[in-house]
């Protein structure tokens, strides 16, 4: 497991939670020693990372009776709320088979069963899918037929999908993360990885629409990716949010419990090995890096041969950064930016992806969601409600947030390529 300093800002509720979800040797003294205010702290943190359920799972006998009541709510609700998410789904594969539109479904219920063993202690926001780029805006036409529509706020931004589209319902935030009436948003992807957006280029992607196959659970069933390819693009999903700064904590759990689960599983990994090639297999190893030194996975002996590969930056930048993406959730950091310059090979690449990351050009549109509220959903106190007043408050927290952060990132990438300079410098 990850050492991690308190003084970096880590609660020590986190550290607790990294304890018991440890796949191998996990311990639940932490958690004994919480006070009613420290869960609830806990409690809000995990709501956030989609944590509540697993760890209430693992750590049944650990948790204050108020703590497992709540948790109880909160399963029951989501249980619904998986049952609503099928039945929407049903309609708009309707839809798409009306119209002749090809799909495949990512992320959300395709984790189960390599990723997770019940759907119903899954947390799940958003319907994730995949058309070829060619009728992509066949599907979103579809999905207006259906009574969704567009975030049009969001249509600026490069991302690996449309902006996301949900029913208008009234529907309104109530503190319930697992409201089963919260209606899901819909999420429309034409590529598995955006070389425009991340100047970084992975051949080996395109094959995955072609393996596709039909995963049934129960009378349910839909288009899915193959394992060994939904096992990479759950680990190049990771990458990307590195590189964005965003939280990855329950996708690289989730990762950490398919290593686990499928470490003796030869055949997988020859699979593996056959189907993705060099590059596509080193740009997992990163991810799998996280899952085995957060969550103490094991792993198979195929990743074992692959490790010894990892170019010298990255490792340099994994055995400086591993716990950066964990220390960020409490306070921002923007060292994911050295892991992506690490993996470009153009020197105007990198140019463009440091100026973006160390101060950000690009603005919000106005109205966009979350302009005034915290990252829990909470109106942020002082905060004006009048639609451009709030614009330009958001505006400037942002400014202020990156000139904030960079001197630090500037301190911690010089040290990173110190390192590198000095381990590649001849000895005399």
């Amino acid at each position: 497991m990850v050492e991690l300093n308190q003084s970096a800002g880590v609660p020590c509720f986190f550290v607790a939670v990294l304890e018991a979800l440890q796949l191998r040797g996990a311990e639940t003294v932490g958690l004994w020693e919480l006070t009613e205010t420290r869960w609830q702290d806990l409690l809000r943190f995990c709501d956030l990372a989609h944590l509540t359920l697993p760890l209430m799972r693992a750590c049944q006998d650990d948790a204050p009776g108020w703590v497992l009541a709540r948790a109880k709510r909160n399963l029951a609700d989501n249980r619904v709320r998986v049952r609503r998410i099928e039945t929407a789904y049903r309609e708009i594969a309707g839809a798409f088979e009306r119209a002749g539109v090809e799909h495949m479904v990512i992320k959300g219920f395709a984790q189960y069963p390599d990723f997770v063993d019940s759907l119903d202690h899954r947390m799940q926001s958003d319907i994730d899918l995949y058309c070829p780029e060619e009728s992509v805006l066949t599907a979103q036409a579809s999905l207006n037929s259906l009574g969704y529509e567009p975030d049009r706020t969001l249509e600026k931004f490069p991302a690996d999908h449309l902006p996301e589209m949900t029913r208008k319902l009234g529907w309104r935030w109530r503190g319930n993360a697992y409201d089963p009436e919260m209606p899901p948003g819909i999420d429309l992807h034409f590529c598995f990885w955006n070389r425009a957006a991340t100047r970084l280029s992975i051949p080996g992607v395109n094959e995955f629409w072609g393996r596709r196959f039909i995963r049934r659970i129960g009378d349910f069933s839909y288009p899915a990716l193959s394992p060994i390819d939904n096992l990479a693009f759950n680990a190049l999903h990771i990458l990307r949010d590195l590189q964005r700064g965003d939280w990855v904590i329950h996708h690289v759990y989730e990762l950490a419990c398919f290593l686990d689960a499928h470490a003796d599983d030869e055949t997988l990994w020859q699979s593996w090995v056959a189907r993705h090639d060099d590059s596509l297999r080193g740009l997992q190893l990163i991810s799998f890096w996280l899952a085995r030194e957060w969550f103490n996975c094991s792993w198979a002996g195929a990743i074992d041969g692959e490790v010894s590969r990892i170019p010298r930056p990255v490792r340099q930048w994994l055995d400086r950064f591993s716990v950066s993406p964990l220390t960020g959730m409490f306070r921002p950091n923007k060292h994911g930016v050295w892991l992506h310059l690490s993996l470009l090979e153009s020197r105007w690449d990198r140019l463009l992806v440091l100026g973006n990351a160390l101060l950000p050009v690009r603005l919000p549109a106005v109205g966009a969601p979350g302009q005034d509220a915290t990252k829990s959903r909470k109106t942020r106190t002082l905060w004006p409600s009048q639609r451009y007043a709030k614009y330009v408050f958001h505006v400037a927290f942002r400014i202020a947030f990156h000139l904030r952060t960079l001197p630090n990132t500037l301190w911690h990438g010089f040290c990173w390529w110190f390192d590198q300079w000095r381990l590649s410098a001849p000895r005399t």
